[in-house]
């Protein structure tokens, strides 16, 4: 199996550099750390045509590391007010047209506000604590092949 997830964004999306030296080192305290956010364009490897109908956002990219410390600390102080980004992830890139099929039948979409810290799914409404929502939102299932999940920063 080779799972695959995809990233869409309101606008070019930029590793920051506080994210791209961690990305750089190359001694760890533990296996722990040994963690990475790579984002690359969906048009390197083909993807763009198969996937471009499934986001409303026009700059698409291929993410590892979506689930990590990394992504959420982009989330925590590196998204800008007014940011959207659409995360869909496939836990295997080779049943793709198993699981477009299934998103397209009954999609099952997951809202997330970083400005309100709030998460919305199909069984309701969550607010974050404002002291420890970071924390929070790694327990939380933000990565699903059942609908695409929007990340917003509003107030």
């Amino acid at each position: 199996m080779s799972e695959i997830t995809f990233l869409a964004s309101t606008k070019p999306f930029k590793i920051p550099d506080e994210i791209q030296e961690y990305n750089n080192r190359s001694v760890f305290d533990s296996i722990e750390d040994c963690v990475q956010l790579i984002v690359t364009e969906v048009d390197e490897y083909g993807w763009e045509d198969l996937v471009k109908d499934l986001f409303t956002l026009p700059y698409i990219y291929e993410i590892i590391g979506a689930d990590s410390q990394l992504f959420l600390l982009y989330l925590e102080k590196h998204m800008e007010v007014g940011e959207v980004l659409e995360l869909l992830h496939f836990p295997d890139q080779h049943a793709f047209e198993f699981y477009v099929k299934r998103l397209m039948e009954k999609p099952e979409p997951i809202e997330i506000n970083v400005g309100r810290l709030t998460y919305q799914d199909q069984y309701g409404a969550y607010q974050f604590n404002p002291k420890k929502w970071v924390e929070e939102l790694s327990h939380k299932n933000f990565l699903t092949e059942y609908g695409v999940t929007t990340i917003v920063k509003y107030d």
